[in-house]
């Protein structure tokens, strides 16, 4: 939906969001001026925002974390998830035409059964969450983040995404493509990638090819 809404026009900030009480499922229409690798960025910038507007709806006591590369945890359980997609074929070294940013939570238990996360805000104590509260609240918090995104650079929000993924400096696994690959968790590089220590040196996951925009 959200992607055909990109091609035909719809303009930069479009918010569209699907109709379910169990679910926030809503999407961004970006217009990029940077190419696909840099724009790309956007995904952590989004789990800034998620994770903000969680922060100020939710009742004490749920951790909210990430998870490398575009999964939102509460209380360590896989509760959300930032998908990004861009014109079919577009180059990383090319300015896509258009990105969509999707953003999806499960809110009610139904909706972590139907859509594969492993629990839910209702179930992590956040029962009386409406759909409409979340979604204005990460509006808000979204666009303040890219607005830092715009002024300051990548830095403080890769800082802030690192200060709250457990997984940071400790031993992951990431699957990407169908392999698995395990290692340390070292850092970010500027460009998004994972930068994974392991027995024989360092490697890179690029951002991309793990989100598979």
């Amino acid at each position: 939906r959200g992607c055909t809404a990109a091609a035909d026009g719809a303009e930069p900030a479009t918010l569209l969001c699907a109709e379910r009480n169990d679910l926030l499922d809503c999407a961004v229409v970006l217009a990029p001026s940077t190419p696909l690798a840099d724009a790309g960025l956007v995904v952590y910038v989004a789990a800034l925002g998620l994770g903000d507007a969680l922060g100020s709806t939710l009742p004490p006591g749920i951790d909210v974390t990430f998870r490398w590369p575009n999964v939102i945890e509460a209380n360590l359980g896989a509760a959300g998830r930032i998908d990004l997609r861009a014109p079919k074929g577009t180059p990383a070294d090319e300015v896509p035409a258009w990105l969509i940013l999707r953003v999806v939570t499960a809110i009610s238990a139904t909706a972590s059964g139907r859509d594969r996360f492993e629990t839910s805000l209702a179930a992590e104590g956040a029962v009386d969450l409406a759909v409409d509260e979340l979604l204005s609240s990460f509006a808000r918090h979204f666009l303040s983040w890219m607005n830092r995104w715009e002024d300051d650079g990548f830095a403080p929000v890769r800082a802030m995404w690192l200060r709250h993924s457990p997984g940071y400096r400790a031993k992951v696994d990431v699957r990407v493509g169908g392999r698995k690959r395990r290692g340390t968790f070292s850092g970010i590089a500027d460009d998004g990638a994972l930068i994974l220590d392991g027995r024989r040196g360092s490697s890179r996951i690029a951002l991309a090819a793990a989100i598979g925009v």
